[in-house]
């Protein structure tokens, strides 16, 4: 398996964002009558379809600081906001939507739509949650392979710090962050097993293809994995968040703790945690967010996982990659401090269901709760 080096470091990002009904607040299966629009774009590589119709894929290319990702993901985000208001819909974040049923999410008219509904039958739709990738480019693919082995260590806190997918079904399901308990069903899913190299990476792949249930790279759901085809290690496990401010913060801090995992400043150690912390951490995350007392196996200790990112975000700032990323991180540091997005979409749904102490309707109470949450989407991060 050929991996395709990259410089070291550079970043870019995905963001599967929500197509919403704008008369009734639900989701919308309209994705290709956007993709009908932005392809005849100049910039259309940078959009996407996704399994199913109610979600628009937009991706940017590769950065080297975080101010010139922000203004690129605010722009194509404004694009998909343009296209949309025409025909009664909205873009907005989170990483599921209130209404959310497996079972009326309509599957693209596309190859690989169809081969995982053979393969996987309803777990696609299941799957159709809203996430947000990261990618850091590798020197090499024994780099990419390290700095995958800490970022996966480290994913507990990213859950905490996206979470955003607190509602499924018209129930809040008891958690901070549902969506990334979604991969864990899958047979090749859930976390990335810790490698020495690449070579040990490939013959693991192999093994996997040869159940046929994945045929490349694409069809294994880890939380961390690599992408030698960009020459990158791609961080899978954040919701997709309420604002793209703070998607290119979290962006940002990604790429800084893979430098301080590649430059030998956050280290593993040796000797294995525990044999389920990492994994009862990883649940910890997705129930209470940054309320979650979090398992560090870089330290072996259990700590908030509010502790855990103040100290992460001290090293960065002692040596930081770029100080355009620094800038914000501290924003993204100062707004989770102040609310998660979880909170945010909890307190909405109250507040439009009780307008004025009178009760409205649910179909009213859908409307300005999406509404309200997609204002959200360009505007600077809150706190």
């Amino acid at each position: 398996m050929e991996f395709k080096k990259s410089h070291a470091l550079t970043f870019g990002m995905e963001l599967e964002l929500q197509i919403v009904n704008g008369s009734t607040g639900t989701l919308s299966p309209s994705s290709l009558e956007f993709w009908e629009i932005v392809k005849r774009r100049t910039d259309a590589e940078r959009f996407s379809l996704e399994a199913t119709l109610s979600t628009m894929e937009l991706n940017t290319s590769v950065h080297t600081d975080a101010d010139e990702m922000a203004a690129e993901a605010m722009a194509l985000t404004q694009v998909l906001c343009d296209v949309a208001a025409p025909m009664n819909l909205m873009i907005r974040g989170g990483g599921t939507q209130l209404t959310q049923f497996w079972n009326e999410r309509v599957l693209a008219p596309t190859d690989r739509a169809a081969e995982l509904s053979r393969r996987f039958g309803y777990l696609p739709k299941r799957f159709s949650t809203y996430g947000m990738h990261v990618h850091i480019g590798a020197a090499s693919a024994d780099d990419a392979i390290h700095m995958g082995n800490g970022l996966q260590a480290l994913v507990p806190l990213f859950i905490a710090m996206s979470a955003a997918s607190p509602y499924l079904q018209l129930e809040d399901t008891g958690f901070c962050a549902s969506r990334p308990l979604e991969p864990l069903i899958y047979p090749h899913g859930g976390p990335m097993p810790r490698f020495k190299n690449w070579t040990e990476f490939e013959r693991y792949a192999q093994d996997i293809f040869s159940t046929q249930l994945a045929t490349s790279l694409k069809d294994v759901y880890w939380d961390v994995r690599p992408k030698p085809e960009f020459g990158t290690i791609e961080v899978r496990v954040f919701d997709t968040p309420l604002s793209v401010a703070k998607a290119v913060g979290l962006a940002a801090f990604t790429r800084a703790c893979a430098a301080l995992i590649l430059h030998g400043k956050l280290v593993l150690p040796t000797t294995p945690s525990p044999p389920t912390a990492e994994r009862v951490s990883r649940f910890f995350a997705c129930r209470d967010g940054l309320d979650a007392e979090l398992f560090d196996p870089f330290t072996q200790q259990w700590k908030p996982a509010r502790d855990w990112c103040a100290s992460l975000i001290q090293s960065i700032e002692q040596s930081p990659v770029c100080e355009a990323d620094v800038e914000h991180i501290r924003r993204l540091h100062t707004h989770i401090g102040n609310e998660q997005d979880a909170t945010l979409m909890r307190n909405t749904w109250e507040e439009t269901l009780n307008v004025d102490h009178q009760i409205q309707s649910k179909d009213d109470g859908l409307v300005n709760n999406s509404k309200a949450l997609s204002q959200h989407l360009l505007a600077p991060m809150r706190g």
